[in-house]
């Protein structure tokens, strides 16, 4: 009798096919659960990928504007920006100031502060206005007057969102 050795399928080794029955669907459980494993991860990315959920790399990334800016408003709302002290803080030319530059703003991806980015659409641009804090970019101080939202008219607040999405 032969001590030793590896018992493989296909060896000729008659040792292995009257290998309990227990044993191979065993083996096959572990398998079918690794193979489960292997598709639930598959599954999960494709849907983070699909979903877009991963945030961006690097710096900010630009995506396609849902609609042209109004040009009439875009002036109307560089009016309002000027008026109420926006380009005190927020530059045009790209560079950053106090704030973020409204340069290539719209539509692009901003990592906020505490983690996790956010897309600068209309409904971001809004709501940076009328509640400022709720949403700070990464590497600025909330300092932005709370009060715009209550200052400013709706009008105004959308003038405002239209010249900001007419430098992008």
């Amino acid at each position: 009798m032969e001590v030793g050795g590896t018992l493989t399928p296909g060896s000729g080794d008659r040792r292995f096919e009257s290998c309990p029955s227990t044993v191979q669907p065993a083996m096959t459980k572990w398998t079918e659960g690794v193979l489960a494993v292997v598709i639930v991860l598959a599954f999960g990315l494709s849907m983070q990928l699909f979903v877009g959920d991963t945030p961006p790399t690097g710096g900010p990334t630009t995506t396609v504007p849902d609609s042209e800016p109004d040009p009439a408003a875009a002036e109307r709302g560089e009016t309002v920006a000027n008026s109420v002290g926006c380009l005190l803080c927020h530059t045009v030319d790209g560079t950053d100031g106090t704030g973020p530059t409204f340069k290539g703003l719209f539509g692009a991806s901003r990592p906020l502060e505490g983690g996790g980015f956010v897309t600068a659409d209309d409904a971001y641009l809004v709501n940076s206005i009328v509640d400022p804090g709720s949403q700070v970019v990464e590497g600025f101080a909330n300092v932005m007057p709370a009060d715009f939202g209550e200052a400013l008219s709706d009008d105004q607040i959308s003038d405002l969102v239209e010249f900001i999405k007419s430098l992008s």
